[in-house]
């Protein structure tokens, strides 16, 4: 019997292939979880090892985009989520093998959890309640590249009502 998962891990990748390599079976292995893949025109063919290596997990191919839309790609991968809890996690990020039944013990539907403990570079790691995440509308699509989509969505989730807590 399929049991529906309880969180969704989107991952976008765009030419960091070798990340995914390391990060994607600890992420994808967690139980009770779905994995997304959103391969953003990726010149490593992130979509096709994805695929061949680890077929449980969902992919979404997009092409003919040159330039990297973090939030287009976030978006998509939120699109293809069935759980009713979304966890945003950069392709260089390794989680814990317990990450997920961590979040899922302290989840609570008024709240957002960041993953930073004082780490720039860890602020675009997420998890959240879907519904709020389609209250917000999601990413800002019109910020292209790296950078400052994540920041935005934080704002508007606290102006909808939604606190922030570190994970």
């Amino acid at each position: 019997m399929f049991e529906s998962p309880s969180i969704s891990f989107i991952t976008t990748c765009k030419g960091r292939l070798q990340h995914l390599m390391q990060t994607l079976p600890t992420m994808a292995a967690q139980p009770g979880t779905e994995t997304i893949v959103v391969d953003y025109d990726c010149p490593d063919g992130s979509a096709d090892w994805v695929a061949a290596n680890c077929p449980a997990v969902q992919v979404v191919r997009v092409s003919d985009r040159p330039i990297f839309n973090a939030a287009r790609a976030r978006n998509l991968g939120a699109a293809a989520a069935t759980a009713p809890w979304l966890c945003f996690v950069d392709a260089d990020t390794l989680l814990h093998p317990d990450f997920a039944a961590s979040v899922l013990a302290v989840a609570s539907p008024g709240v957002y959890y960041q993953c930073v403990h004082g780490r720039n570079e860890l602020t675009g790691s997420v998890v959240l309640p879907q519904a709020a995440f389609a209250r917000v509308q999601g990413y800002d699509e019109v910020m292209e590249g790296w950078g400052g989509e994540d920041r935005d969505l934080y704002f508007r989730l606290q102006h909808a009502g939604l606190r922030q807590l570190e994970l």
